[in-house]
């Protein structure tokens, strides 16, 4: 049974759930547990859930348990915190990914983290965790100090944005900063013969890393014609049958009900979070409207909606989830969706909602 309609109210009820108690099978994320707070947050955000008082004052008080003790960043999930004296402060760091997760719940939740946060400290955690060799940013720091773990783009566009939200201005603290030259050159020597970025293979998400840090930084001309071939890889992730590709059906990635969707790689089935990473790339160069936005509504509201749970799925064949619910919903910001109304805007820059953007940009 489908639903050509959004179900807000489900879906606000998922995202509560979600927050509250997750299946025992998930204890493998605890890690990622600051991540999943981040999306049903977002996603709350986004169907313009009001949080009351206790609720902000709750979210507060737990995401601020999870900044380590150093002040440089947050850690995963509570499970890891070292108790003081126990083996020092190296084995228990921050990692990019949950700062960045937190500061952007701090944000969605309007809580001015600017008196409570040492933004130096984290920035200097950030530079850390520079490659200085290749520019690429590492997810953490060994305990010898050293950029440590995966330097693919997700970490560089979330070490941007942190500096970004932190309202970070190196002349404030005599030109300390991320070497912004490197990360330029990192990224620009990832863009593959089809114009899609990735370690070798395009890939849509990495693509979208590629061009918002290239935008944090200032360095994406979106008329340099070096990036058409860019768009035309992204507008070409949207899957469609016709008459002009019909044999492709026949193929072993050939499906009828992803039409509509999205697949981040060529030759691959749809999948829910690539309508954002392709929506948001392209809103980058105002060329969103290159999508067909009633056929990705249509794929999103009827095929990966859960009409029971609420929430979206990766694909027909999985139950839904925070990650994909939050960019379910975010896509359909973007899109010329029926729904758009319905929902806050998004800012795909920052991946938070506009009115959070909004909120942290004033005095």
């Amino acid at each position: 049974m489908s639903s050509d309609e959004l179900l807000v109210k489900k879906h606000v009820k998922y995202f509560q759930m979600c927050l509250n108690v997750l299946p025992s099978r998930l204890q493998k994320e605890d890690s990622n547990k600051l991540m999943i707070i981040y999306c049903c947050i977002a996603g709350l955000s986004i169907l313009k859930y009001q949080f009351t008082i206790q609720e902000k004052t709750d979210l507060l008080n737990f995401i601020y348990e999870h900044l380590v003790d150093t002040g440089e960043g947050f850690r995963g999930s509570l499970t890891h915190k070292l108790y003081t004296g126990a083996v020092g402060a190296n084995y228990d760091p921050p990692t990019i990914a949950n700062t960045y997760c937190a500061l952007c719940i701090l944000s969605m939740i309007e809580e001015d983290f600017t008196e409570k946060l040492d933004k130096l400290q984290i920035m200097k955690y950030l530079i850390k965790c520079q490659d200085q060799e290749d520019g690429s940013i590492r997810s953490i720091v060994d305990i010898n100090d050293q950029p440590f773990g995966d330097g693919d783009l997700r970490q560089t566009y979330m070490a941007l944005c942190i500096r970004k939200m932190l309202n970070y201005n190196p002349l404030e603290y005599q030109g300390l900063d991320l070497n912004l030259s490197k990360i330029e050159e990192n990224i620009l020597g990832q863009i593959c013969f089809d114009g899609g970025l990735g370690l070798g293979e395009s890939h849509a998400g990495y693509t979208f890393c590629g061009l918002t840090s290239l935008k944090l930084i200032g360095k994406l001309n979106t008329q340099d014609s070096r990036w058409n071939k860019t768009i035309n890889w992204l507008i070409h992730r949207q899957i469609d049958f016709n008459e002009y590709n019909k044999e492709l059906l026949n193929t072993p990635f050939g499906d009828d009900i992803d039409i509509g969707s999205h697949n981040g790689r060529d030759n691959k089935f749809g999948d829910t979070c690539y309508s954002f990473w392709c929506s948001s790339s392209l809103a980058l160069f105002d060329k969103e409207f290159f999508i067909d936005g009633p056929k990705t509504e249509k794929y999103l509201l009827e095929v990966t909606q859960n009409n029971i749970l609420g929430g979206f799925a990766k694909s027909d064949a999985d139950d839904p989830d925070p990650y994909h619910s939050f960019l379910a919903l975010s896509a359909l910001t973007i899109i010329n969706s029926h729904c758009k109304n319905e929902l806050e805007p998004i800012d795909p820059l920052l991946s938070i909602t506009l009115k959070a953007s909004t909120f942290l940009k004033k005095d």
